[in-house]
């Protein structure tokens, strides 16, 4: 829908973006920008208690909505850095595939 600006489901033209999906804060009534992951890495600091860890919030997400038949598309924004760092953590919850091919193909 991005890039066609059309609902690949019931080609309608008709679409809303919402350019960053917030989730509400449960106790303050405000909102913050659905990031895309978070996690604790280590800073490389250390204190009396032992390493010291920081906080990672990994982008947040872009929505395209048929605004016809509903259909969405999720898009991650400003997340690649941060996805990096998390991934380079000791027990990763986030991994990175590179399917590219690498050359050419054995025949």
């Amino acid at each position: 829908m991005k890039n066609s600006r059309q609902c690949p489901k019931c080609q309608s033209r008709k679409l809303w973006v919402v350019e960053k999906v917030e989730q509400p804060l449960c106790d303050s009534g405000g909102t913050k920008p659905l990031c895309v992951t978070s996690g604790d890495v280590l800073t490389g600091n250390t204190d009396d208690e032992g390493p010291a860890i920081a906080p990672v919030h990994a982008g947040f997400f872009e929505a395209w909505i048929c605004a016809l038949c509903g259909f969405t598309e999720w898009y991650a924004r400003d997340a690649n850095q941060a996805l990096a760092r998390l991934a380079s953590h000791v027990r990763p919850r986030v991994h990175y595939i590179d399917g590219e091919a690498a050359g050419t193909p054995y025949r």
